[in-house]
């Protein structure tokens, strides 16, 4: 990929992007998220307990955490296509080896891989983007690989279960590593360094970056690891909710689903939105929604207003379709942008990870109301981070002489 990307159109660089980057991110979307629902159900049927399962969860969302800062180091000394390379080989690895084994440990290291790997190939995609494709472009380039993350979420799962059924477990993970091998290989053949790649990079230490940066990640970190535990929180309290008001999980399902088709809808809207009126001008309404369902969520009694909720929740985290990624590209400087984006992802994944765990300690120590005010206090905070310290990243390309 080299640095005519910039003077392409947006359509010509989708079209330079589809076989290096856009077929990949479908078919390990699709894999991923197969292994994400499978692998806890694996640990209940080879012995494992609740515990073991969380565990599972919690395992996978280290390992992304632990990778985020050497994949930064790695992209600025190896280069994207061995960087994205080596994430994919890592989660093909994983795959093979859930189906190689019973052992419920076995299956806590292979959590800790899949986690690693994911960071380490969602964060060269990233860095591979953020140098070729010009800034007033990023919104729709990187919301269009994020809307097939979200296509892998509906399609993966769908295959995953109907195929665990009728063939067991270990095929299912033979062939979702395939399906890792296959995107390895389209990367390994069509995926080249960006030129644009400066040397100085390789002697940038991760404490100059921080400290450099360290106004961007008070403020516009802080406001992603609000919307972070945001979206996580859409994840707990859906479910607990409709248990709470005595639906089945046909019917969550159902919400749920119709939550994700919405939120994978939004990807183009959203795009769009990034590129032609800004970045804040899609994260606000993203922020405001995702709040504001959280708030009323455990209010609702019925069937219907839970699933009116629960799309309006959709609704808000696809206005944010691959804003955490824009943002991270658009602040992230020339020299040193591998180590930045290492630390832009860790920052993202702590509010994943820690959202999530306080919310719950609230819910289960005091009540679902309190807990999902909390989270509407969250995007409050978010909000007024955002509206008086962040600036708007999106710089109008001046208009060429003649």
């Amino acid at each position: 990929m080299s640095n005519s990307l910039g003077s392409t159109s947006v359509t010509g660089n989708m079209r330079r992007l589809a076989l290096p980057v856009y077929l990949p991110t479908l078919l390990s979307a699709i894999a991923q998220n197969a292994v994400q629902i499978l692998l806890p159900l694996y640990a209940l049927k080879v012995g494992g307990g609740p515990a073991m399962v969380a565990a599972l969860v919690g395992l996978r969302g280290v390992g992304t955490m632990l990778s985020d800062l050497p994949a930064g180091l790695m992209v600025a000394h190896l280069g994207e296509r061995a960087v994205m390379s080596i994430g994919l080989a890592t989660l093909f690895l994983a795959s093979i080896g859930c189906a190689l084994t019973d052992s419920t440990l076995v299956l806590g290291f292979l959590a800790l891989g899949f986690g690693a790997g994911f960071g380490i190939w969602l964060l060269s995609r990233l860095s591979l983007i953020t140098e070729d494709v010009p800034l007033e472009q990023r919104g729709r380039i990187i919301s269009v690989m994020a809307g097939l993350q979200r296509a892998g979420a509906l399609i993966g799962p769908l295959l995953a279960g109907f195929s665990a059924e009728t063939f067991g477990y270990p095929p299912v993970f033979v062939a979702s590593g395939l399906l890792f091998l296959l995107a390895l290989g389209l990367v390994f053949i069509f995926a080249k360094n960006s030129d644009s790649r400066n040397e100085q990079s390789h002697s940038i230490e991760l404490t100059g970056i921080i400290s450099q940066h360290r106004k961007i990640f008070a403020t516009a970190g802080m406001v992603m690891i609000f919307l972070s535990a945001l979206r996580h929180a859409r994840l707990l309290f859906i479910p607990l909710v409709g248990v709470s008001i005595g639906l089945d999980e046909s019917d969550i399902g159902l919400a749920f689903s119709l939550s994700s088709a919405i939120d994978m809808a939004m990807f183009y809207p959203a795009g769009q939105m990034l590129d032609r009126l800004g970045r804040k001008f899609a994260l606000i309404p993203s922020i405001t929604l995702l709040g504001l369902s959280l708030m009323l969520i455990p209010y609702c009694s019925t069937f219907l207003s839970f699933t009116a909720v629960a799309m309006l929740a959709g609704l808000g985290n696809g206005f944010g379709t691959g804003i955490f990624m824009t943002l991270g590209s658009d602040f992230s400087p020339k020299v040193g942008r591998g180590q930045f984006l290492g630390v832009w992802r860790l920052v993202g994944d702590i509010g994943g990870a820690a959202g999530p765990f306080v919310l719950g300690s609230i819910a289960q120590a005091t009540s679902l109301i309190l807990a999902c005010s909390v989270a509407g206090g969250f995007a409050g905070i978010g909000l007024i981070i955002l509206i008086l310290f962040v600036p708007e990243t999106l710089k109008k390309p001046k208009p060429r002489e003649i």
